[in-house]
């Protein structure tokens, strides 16, 4: 009865009335998210469980920022308006809300939402923008990253590892808004670090020297623009009278030591020749977590 009702509404008004009937003026006035989340609701609560939410009021961001009076590092924590390839400018209103609905979504040239789907949303004007399939949707505030993945020439997006596709279904989700356009690919609004798996890491012992390769990660592991995640390496080398060795090394974004694409990280085993076994342990630890968390355990043998 309800889809019936509506359709001879949409016959009787046409498009053009209905946008003015059910358009919703406060929604071009930089709402707050919870208001996006009226329509949106199960994007909405992903987003509450990203670090894109948390990014103005997480302790470790305050404490690098030294309470927010390091300027350069601001406008990327609490953006008014993201554009492709640029840094943002800090936004005024809601900074609590971190990297928000309104920051990715709303231009002011335009006083749309943009998106990329094609829809028909009557309570706000929406654009078709493809820019959000592409990496550089995020270069503006992760230049670094961008900037590796750039050189690795690979085709796989940002957007493709971390917001990646979670459901088919109605992106707007509020009666009788989600009759008007068929079901798509819902995406990822967690936007989670990842996590390297054993594949993407490869082991080669050559000439007495360890070689860790990232084969996997199209872009430096650990990587960063702000805060400092890091990657432990333990390698246990056990030799043929019974005696240990560990050799221990951190590797870290900030300090430029990370794994890069396709680039082999050397270490060198000590009186190899002697040498039955190799186990190596690699573990992350990113900015804001308190504990390691392994990553892969491999073992070479050599005689």
């Amino acid at each position: 009865m309800k889809i019936f009702l509506l359709l001879l509404l949409f016959l009787t008004l046409g498009c053009e009335k209905l946008n003015e009937l059910f358009l919703e003026e406060d929604l071009l006035q930089r709402p707050p998210s919870k208001r996006c989340g009226d329509c949106h609701a199960r994007i909405y609560e992903d987003w509450k469980k990203s670090r894109h939410f948390h990014a103005w009021v997480s302790e470790e961001f305050k404490e690098e920022s030294e309470n927010y009076s390091k300027l350069k590092c601001l406008s990327c924590h609490a953006p008014h308006q993201v554009d492709p390839l640029k840094e943002p400018l800090l936004r005024v209103e809601r900074r609590h809300e971190g990297v928000n609905c309104i920051a990715c979504h709303f231009k002011e040239e335009t006083k749309a939402m943009h998106g990329p789907y094609k829809v028909w949303s009557p309570p706000h004007p929406s654009k078709e923008d493809k820019n959000y399939t592409k990496s550089e949707m995020c270069a503006g505030c992760h230049q670094k990253t961008y900037k590796e993945w750039k050189l690795t020439r690979v085709k796989t997006s940002c957007q493709q590892c971390h917001m990646k596709v979670v459901d088919y279904t109605w992106i707007m989700d509020k009666f009788p808004f989600y009759f008007f356009h068929s079901r798509k690919a819902l995406h990822d609004h967690t936007f989670p670090a990842g996590k390297a798996k054993p594949k993407d890491l490869k082991i080669i012992f050559r000439d007495g020297k360890l070689s860790i390769v990232n084969v996997g990660i199209p872009h430096n592991l650990p990587t960063a623009d702000q805060g400092n995640p890091k990657l432990y390496i333990f390698v246990e080398i056990f030799y043929d009278d019974g005696k240990k060795r560990v050799i221990r090394k951190v590797l870290s974004a900030q300090a430029k030591t990370a794994l890069r694409y396709l680039e082999p990280y050397f270490i060198k085993i000590p009186n190899h020749k002697k040498a039955k076994k190799i186990v190596i342990h690699i573990y992350r630890k990113l900015s804001w977590q308190k504990e390691k968390e392994i990553i892969l355990v491999d073992e070479v043998v050599l005689h």
